[in-house]
């Protein structure tokens, strides 16, 4: 079995971290939404489901702000690769490639960009 070209590699990189970005975003919004279906629940509950629910808030809260804090190293890690893999679709081995690698590869540059 050949071994994959840095181009194949670079490109799975950067694929693995938009759909990692994409799957935290997917969780904060989740996460976001608990949070907000809980904070307007409560009405007529007795003392005990009271604190249940305040914990359960404030665990939630934590993990909104665990969330938000990996974008900034996911987004670094993400520019990162989409650094290498324009430079490998801008050198002179570029010319090696098929057509569909480069097209493929310009296309996640852009997805990555953009988000």
């Amino acid at each position: 079995m050949s071994r994959p070209s840095p181009l194949a590699i670079s490109v799975g990189s950067v694929r693995r971290l938009l759909k990692e970005e994409t799957t935290y975003r997917t969780e904060l919004t989740n996460q976001e939404a608990r949070l907000r279906r809980w904070e307007s629940e409560g009405d007529g509950e007795d003392d005990a489901d009271t604190g249940n629910r305040e914990w359960a808030i404030k665990q939630e809260k934590q993990g909104i702000q665990e969330t938000k804090a990996i974008f900034g190293p996911l987004r670094e890690k993400l520019l990162s690769a989409v650094a290498g893999l324009e430079d490998l679709v801008h050198s002179e081995q570029a010319e090696q490639l098929s057509e569909d690698e480069v097209k493929e590869a310009k296309e996640l540059i852009v997805r990555a960009k953009a988000g």
